[in-house]
């Protein structure tokens, strides 16, 4: 390999088996060790380049094909496809945002550069991890760490180009799964995250297509998404329900709406308390707590208060777990 030449010291070079490899002796050495810290005065960088190669976790799915591959075509191969593809283009949806349209005019790959894509973007990174066995970490070669550097690089440039061609996809899940929970724009930035993760992980050996097998990916990780903010509006709901219920006798209602009462001046007390006016008023909304309301949805409450809906979303889950660490804190004293 070229990588090898340029990373033996001059200094060790040999004729063909001549004695002179044996006479080198201490000078051989000591020229070797001028070589290297030459190296490491030209380019200071060298050793903590090496060590960032060599705790790097380099992930590709292997091929018995590789082995067998010249990697220089294949780069040339790779330089020589067309930066827009072969595939179809289409008009974004009317109610896609204008910033999520122009996905739309980046053409969808061929079966064939897509297989071909997933080839090269794999073949890269398996040279690049045998080029790093080769590291010697006390005295690294400039020649391996720059080849292994270039081979790293150029893998994530094959990456970049199937996702660019693929985050429509992205696009089309969230829209199917966007609700009050979950907003459009916060699925696609989860979405665009599972899309990377299903880059790294397919076999394009086995045959199928990559979008069947990232909108599963996607789509379950919008599941998990979903349920999760489920399970929090649920807790932020019964924590304020706790408070607000418990009628002492159902059959008299002059107790009821007493009862009733009490209970919202105490949360009340506690949001005066416990709470910033900007959480106050997000809990009131969120809750009807206001005289004549009714219950608003995150994204009223996001209107209101001119910010996202995940935000008015983080923002009542930190005033619930205020108000309910007051309330136990209130119901310790009393007790005492």
């Amino acid at each position: 390999m070229k990588s090898r030449s340029i990373s033996r010291p001059q200094g060790s070079k040999t004729a063909r088996g001549t004695s002179k490899s044996v006479g080198a002796g201490k000078s051989g050495k000591t020229r070797a060790s001028l070589a290297r810290t030459k190296v490491h005065l030209t380019d200071p960088t060298l050793p903590s380049r090496a060590e960032k190669l060599l705790r790097r976790e380099i992930a590709f799915i292997h091929n018995r094909s590789f082995s067998r591959m010249d990697v220089e075509k294949a780069k040339a191969e790779f330089q020589s496809m067309s930066p827009n593809g072969a595939g179809r283009t289409r008009q974004a949806p009317a109610d896609v945002p204008a910033y999520f349209q122009e996905l739309y005019a980046t053409p969808l790959l061929t079966a064939d550069e897509e297989k071909a894509l997933f080839r090269l973007m794999n073949l890269f990174k398996f040279r690049a991890n045998a080029l790093r066995s080769e590291i010697n970490p006390d005295s690294p070669a400039p020649g391996l760490v720059s080849e292994a550097e270039g081979w790293i690089s150029l893998a994530g440039q094959v990456r970049d180009r199937i996702v660019r061609a693929n985050l429509r996809l992205v696009v089309s899940i969230a829209r199917r799964f966007a609700n009050d929970l979950c907003s459009f724009d916060d699925l696609v930035s989860d979405g665009n995250v599972a899309l990377l993760n299903a880059v790294e992980k397919f076999d394009y050996g086995r045959g199928f297509r990559f979008s069947t097998y990232a909108t599963h990916a996607v789509q379950r990780d919008f599941f998990r998404i979903i349920r999760k903010r489920r399970n929090e509006s649920a807790r932020c709901t019964l924590g304020i329900s706790e408070m607000l219920a418990n009628s002492p006798d159902d059959s008299d209602p002059v107790s009821i709406e007493t009862d009733k009462l009490r209970q919202a001046s105490q949360v009340r007390e506690l949001m005066s308390q416990q709470l910033s006016e900007r959480e106050q008023l997000v809990v009131a909304l969120r809750f009807g707590l206001q005289p004549g309301s009714e219950p608003a949805t995150l994204q009223v409450v996001a209107d209101a208060l001119q910010v996202s809906k995940e935000r008015v979303r983080q923002i009542e889950l930190k005033a619930i777990e205020k108000m309910q660490r007051g309330a136990t804190i209130t119901r310790w004293q009393t007790a005492g």
